[in-house]
């Protein structure tokens, strides 16, 4: 199974737009990236906008990272989209250049890959981004299955700890509670960050 996809020129990521300072997707206040580009179409998928490849903007990876690492009251990365493992590579590639100015930088990936999948892939990139990685939420939304709880789409989704960097942060991913999300307006549209409850579903289609 091919995943990695060239999205953009080398030195290059393809994104959809990123928040600086965050603590709606994950432990602490966090720099939230997201990405462009995904083939799988769920049905009624928030991020409807973030699937063309060719939507989206190209940004220098070096000028992504020391926007990332500046953030002093940042904690880690969360990456989402979009589908990050088509550039996995990419992602590698910032990563370790925030690493380079905060080495203890935490990282977690929402992807629509199952572990398993990602785990028997046999391209290198796919599998280094797997290694830098603290949490992963896997698997694809399904919409009959999203019980408006937690930090993930569906309930079919699954929450690894790869490393014990979050271990003290557990609760707030196996116990779901209520979801938490904020809409901004900027100069190409609406912007949400989070989760999105019903509630804020329903204000979107109603946008």
């Amino acid at each position: 199974m091919n995943i990695l996809r060239k999205y953009a020129d080398d030195g290059f990521l393809k994104i959809s737009w990123y928040n600086e300072k965050t603590d709606l997707l994950g432990p602490f206040f966090r720099f939230v990236l997201w990405v462009q580009g995904c083939e799988r179409k769920c049905p009624s998928c928030i991020a409807e906008n973030m699937q063309d490849p060719a939507g989206g903007k190209s940004v220098k990876i070096s000028e992504l990272a020391e926007i990332t690492a500046s953030g002093t009251e940042t904690e880690g990365i969360t990456v989402s989209g979009g589908e990050p493992f088509y550039q996995a590579d990419r992602i590698c590639e910032l990563i370790e250049l925030i690493h380079k100015k905060r080495p203890d930088f935490g990282v977690i990936i929402y992807t629509g890959y199952s572990y398993s999948e990602l785990e028997s892939s046999d391209e290198e990139a796919v599998k280094k981004l797997l290694g830098m990685t603290d949490i992963l939420i896997d698997g694809a939304y399904v919409e009959a299955l999203d019980d408006n709880k937690g930090l993930r789409g569906s309930s079919n989704q699954n929450v690894f700890f790869l490393t014990d960097r979050y271990d003290a942060c557990r609760d707030m991913y196996l116990n779901p509670q209520g979801r938490r999300n904020s809409i901004a307006v900027s100069d190409t549209g609406l912007q949400m960050t989070g989760v999105p409850s019903e509630s804020t579903k329903e204000l979107l289609r109603r946008l």
